[in-house]
């Protein structure tokens, strides 16, 4: 009943945001605090994480479904440097690399597909994001031709890669060191997750990027209902390497005020105010005093809604966290759905221009601090 009822959800979810031509990353958000706020307190004590160094971290989708956006090194040029009258920028220093589904059926985080992905979708992957002229390489050959316009930048590029939820449901997920490993046990799905940390860390040593470096993963589960149990012992994996462990939790999802425990390194919180227009202006001042609070990060979030002039709710984030010091005080991660900064980037709409050029100072300015009070915090 639990599995109908929720697919149920799903599949109105789904017509909706067809209807205004947007694939949520949020499909089980309706706009309201869950009713159920019980905390769910992980086994394990807190060990000495290490905090992520990056300022502005941009999420990055496209490596596994095969959806309009190709990460292609031109397509990054305005998330690595802002152009202003022949003056030269650097943008985000961090990026994490993350997808929900495949585009063939299989999810990669909870409610997004029919099926979980198992083993060789874990695999196909990891071979997009190194895959030759795409993603992380598109990336490292877009800031070595920045590069040369602007001179090397203060701190190398960061990169964050999103680990596959490992789903219940996957009790056949794929063989490791000869055994069949079962999703239905927490010791497999602890076992596969740890094992793709370590091939992606493999793999991205091997490749020998000149400008980007390997600093953390991401929980992409956006809720710890499913996966509480195991998120501790592959925080003690990340911890044991010195990796960073991100979470970026929808609003008040049960642990955001307590997740410590879990082994996260660092908490941005979704103020979920962007996606609906029943959630009230206040939403981003209780974001911010949350935020402040239990010490964790705050999320910008905006999709292509934006274009076209209609760019308002986004402005309301850059101005209360303004209004809040958020800029002097927090790290940031910024929602921007496929790749709406890009869009506006190549709009020509008068007004879409003004606020890229708004929105791309205040990064900028962001990353031209030399010591912020929040890194390593």
């Amino acid at each position: 009943m639990r599995r109908n009822t929720f697919f149920l959800v799903l599949m109105l979810v789904s017509l909706s945001a067809i209807s205004c031509n947007k694939q949520y990353m949020y499909p089980n958000y309706d706009g309201n605090e869950k009713k159920d706020t019980t905390k769910t307190e992980p086994e394990g004590p807190e060990g000495n994480v290490t905090k992520t160094n990056i300022r502005d971290l941009v999420l990055i989708y496209g490596g596994g479904a095969d959806g309009p956006q190709v990460w292609a090194k031109d397509a990054f040029y305005p998330y690595v440097v802002y152009e202003n009258n022949s003056a030269f920028d650097w943008m985000f220093d961090g990026f994490l690399f993350l997808e929900l589904k495949d585009g063939k059926g299989h999810a990669y985080t909870t409610g997004h597909s029919p099926e979980p992905a198992l083993k060789p979708q874990w695999e196909s992957l990891m071979d997009k994001y190194f895959s030759k002229d795409h993603s992380f390489d598109a990336l490292d050959q877009c800031i070595t031709d920045v590069i040369v316009k602007t001179g090397a930048p203060a701190r190398k590029r960061k990169v964050i890669v999103g680990i596959p939820e490992p789903m219940k449901g996957a009790t056949q997920w794929g063989e490791l060191n000869g055994k069949m490993l079962d999703f239905s046990k927490d010791e497999d799905r602890i076992t596969a997750c740890n094992w793709f940390i370590d091939q992606v860390k493999e793999k991205f040593a091997a490749a020998g990027y000149a400008n980007i470096e390997l600093e953390g993963f991401y929980w992409i589960a956006e809720e710890v209902e499913n996966t509480a149990p195991i998120i501790s012992a592959i925080g003690s994996h990340l911890e044991k390497a010195k990796n960073s462990f991100l979470w970026i939790p929808w609003w008040k999802s049960p642990g955001y005020d307590n997740y410590k425990p879990y082994g996260f390194s660092d908490v941005y919180l979704q103020p979920n105010y962007f996606f609906s227009n029943d959630v009230p202006y206040s939403r981003l001042q209780e974001a911010c005093n949350e935020a402040s609070k239990y010490k964790i990060n705050l999320e910008v979030e905006f999709d292509e809604r934006v274009l076209g002039g209609k760019g308002q709710k986004l402005y309301d984030y850059l101005e209360v966290f303004e209004q809040n010091n958020v800029y002097e005080n927090k790290k940031l991660a910024y929602y921007q759905s496929e790749n709406t900064i890009l869009k506006l980037y190549q709009s020509s709409n008068a007004m879409d221009k003004a606020l890229y050029q708004r929105f791309s100072e205040i990064v900028t300015k962001r990353q031209k601090v030399d010591k912020p009070a929040y890194i390593g915090n």
